[in-house]
């Protein structure tokens, strides 16, 4: 097999890795994505029966269930390309005629683009389907979710105006987006590494993570802040500072999804049955 990438036979190796993402997993897809369906009906009988009389689901709880449901696609791709840790499926994938370069490419377009556009398409349509034949349901998410983005644009800047800092809307997307991709290509990672228990092993390695650096932090926090105790910093300084900090968070979060898109390579060039 030629290891060089082609893109027509990528092409051909994309669309039949979106027919098997769809067969496989296309029901767990629709329960995530249609999260909002399930709620809108638990929330109008639970009404009707408790208080008796109709009501939906509020915009805040909507909000929160999305970002519930959200965490659990991150949590599922552990199981997306998880068969490649078994042996019938896994050397199955291998005798696939492409290039682990084209799998690997097909791998993260379907992981970070793919997945989530139709994760957000799904309960964006259900959410603007309800809110426009139930009068009760109130104005549909992605509505506020682009009045909320408008609030924060003018929030912004009146805040930029007042502060030495600059405060931009597209560096902020920047860092959501930037940190949805750590956390999907870290669970991928996981799952093409652990062969059982995935996302017990994925949490697990976090949880040990958080307590280091909680240690960590607790040692250099202190030390770091009493060494600025008795320094006086002018306003400038200090903007300059926090300057530095946001744009070392910046480099290190996409330092960070290098690393793991890197994991994420060497673990398909290296996995064998």
């Amino acid at each position: 097999m030629n290891e060089k990438f082609n893109f027509n036979r990528f092409w051909t190796y994309f669309k039949y890795d979106l027919k098997q993402m769809w067969r496989n997993h296309s029901k767990a897809a629709i329960v995530i994505g249609g999260s909002i369906a399930f709620l809108y009906v638990i929330w109008v009988l639970f009404s009707l029966v408790f208080a008796q009389k109709w009501q939906t689901p509020s915009i805040e709880a909507r909000f929160a269930l999305l970002t519930i449901a959200f965490t659990v696609l991150e949590f599922y791709q552990t199981r997306t390309y998880g068969y490649l840790t078994e042996k019938k499926a896994g050397s199955a994938w291998l005798m696939i005629p492409a290039s682990r370069t084209e799998k690997f490419v097909s791998m993260l377009l379907m992981t970070l683009i793919v997945i989530p556009i139709f994760f957000f398409a799904v309960y964006f349509c259900i959410d603007g389907v309800l809110s426009l034949v139930d009068p009760t349901y109130g104005k549909a998410l992605i509505t506020g979710a682009a009045d909320t983005y408008k609030e924060s644009i003018y929030a912004l800047a009146s805040f930029s105006g007042e502060s030495p800092i600059t405060f931009t809307p597209g560096a902020i997307t920047f860092m959501g987006i930037f940190g949805f991709f750590c956390n999907f290509l870290y669970f991928l990672l996981c799952g093409i590494c652990f062969k059982k228990n995935k996302i017990v092993g994925a949490i697990g390695i976090l949880f040990g993570l958080s307590v280091v650096l909680s240690i960590l932090t607790g040692l250099i926090v202190p030390q770091f802040a009493n060494s600025f105790t008795d320094v006086n910093l002018s306003d400038d300084q200090a903007a300059r500072l926090l300057v530095g900090f946001l744009n070392a968070s910046e480099v290190l979060i996409c330092l960070l999804a290098v690393g793991l898109g890197w994991g994420v390579w060497r673990r398909i060039k290296t996995i064998q049955h």
